[in-house]
């Protein structure tokens, strides 16, 4: 798939870096189907393992699907091990790429950086990088282009209140965007500069 760059993205667009349908069209059952069997095992895995500060679980279905979720503090210290195991699914030829940051503790920018040449990497061979389980932790330590888009998405999922899209929001945000200040507001800066809001 194409990446497809907006400047107001619509609920159709599931994507953080790269646009993604988000209802299904027919056919598209059967592929979300094998993406979540494939999220669900790489999940497993991360709760299987309990050594280190860090976890980093995949599960790939042949040539296409790949789930990878991180867990604990993905810190400057870790990055370099969360880049060598996406290079290891890159590598692999995977096309479409899951990264579920739900059970990541702290994060810095360098996390998102990575996620953002991931996603470059992707694209140029038509592949797919999706984000899930954006929490109000991570949300709150990724940049304002992103974020923005996510508050985008998410408010449109709800307006037009169709299941598909309400299903995206709340895989994608599961703690809802009520402790997340909105990108260009007077919040958003003041949680940015006050440290201990």
């Amino acid at each position: 798939m194409s990446t497809l760059r907006t400047s107001t993205p619509n609920a159709a667009d599931s994507g953080i870096f790269s646009a993604v349908e988000a209802r299904p069209r027919p056919g598209r059952e059967v592929e979300l189907a094998e993406l979540e069997r494939t999220l669900r095992a790489a999940i497993v895995s991360t709760l299987a393992e309990a050594a280190g500060p860090i976890t980093i679980a995949s599960a790939q279905r042949g040539d296409q699907y790949s789930a990878t979720v991180l867990g604990g503090p993905v810190e400057s210290s870790a990055i370099g091990a969360v880049g060598a195991h996406l290079r290891g699914q890159l590598d692999a030829g995977c096309r479409h790429l899951v990264i579920d940051l739900s059970r990541v503790g702290r994060s810095d920018a360098r996390l998102i950086a990575l996620l953002r040449r991931v996603e470059a990497r992707m694209a140029a061979r038509g592949g797919v990088l999706e984000l899930t389980g954006l929490t109000p932790r991570v949300l709150h330590d990724m940049d304002d282009d992103p974020l923005e888009r996510v508050f985008a998405l998410y408010r449109a999922a709800f307006e037009r209140a169709r299941p598909p899209e309400l299903s995206w929001a709340t895989v994608r945000c599961p703690g809802g965007l009520d402790e997340v200040a909105e990108p260009h507001t007077a919040a958003r800066h003041r949680a940015i500069i006050d440290t201990g809001a």
